[in-house]
């Protein structure tokens, strides 16, 4: 027997077989591509949520430690609700007035490099990017049976604050939005 005589199998891959293995797995990787980026926006718009949660739980506990008398609660003379600027109505019977504290509190522009925000109405320079976010909140007030408001300076027994977060930018700007409420009493309410 001469040398290499036994050898018919050949160990190793064809060029063929390369090639279509390539094939298949570029098909895999095309298949999964859409999960991906579906994953990418899912989270995005969590951390959006997430983010307008935060800050609405943040001013709901600032306004609940705020004395019944402190003026960032106060209803106008004549009106048992109050609001942001443009707000005309909060619901049935409502007689709703402007309270400047309601207005957005958050900056409207941000420098991530140094931390800083500005409420200019235009970007303050290189650098700067728009905030994501605006809050608002509203304040009605409500007699002892929780169902009829009470016009200021009447008598109340409890009164709601609704804050509500809307994203500004981001996957669905204006879409992801959260509202949250706290009833209040305060000792020296009626």
């Amino acid at each position: 027997m001469k040398r290499g005589e036994g050898r018919n199998a050949q160990s190793g891959l064809t060029l063929i077989e390369v090639l279509f293995a390539l094939l298949l797995l570029s098909f895999g990787l095309l298949a999964i591509a859409p999960l991906f980026a579906g994953s990418v926006k899912t989270g995005a718009s969590s951390n959006q949520l997430a983010g307008t949660n935060t800050l609405a739980r943040e001013k709901l506990e600032e306004l609940i430690g705020y004395p019944a008398t402190d003026p960032r609660l106060a209803v106008a003379d004549g009106n048992n609700a109050s609001g942001p600027d443009g707000l005309t109505t909060t619901g049935t019977g409502s007689l709703v007035g402007h309270n400047a504290s309601c207005d957005n509190d958050l900056p409207s522009w941000y420098s991530p490099s140094t931390g800083g925000t500005s409420t200019a109405t235009s970007s303050p320079g290189e650098g700067w990017y728009r905030f994501p976010f605006e809050r608002t909140y509203t304040i009605e007030q409500y007699a002892a049976d929780l169902t009829t408001r009470v016009p200021a300076p009447g008598t109340y027994a409890i009164k709601k604050v609704t804050v509500t977060v809307r994203a500004t930018m981001g996957p669905f700007p204006g879409l992801r939005q959260t509202r949250q409420s706290v009833l209040l009493r305060f000792r020296d309410a009626g």
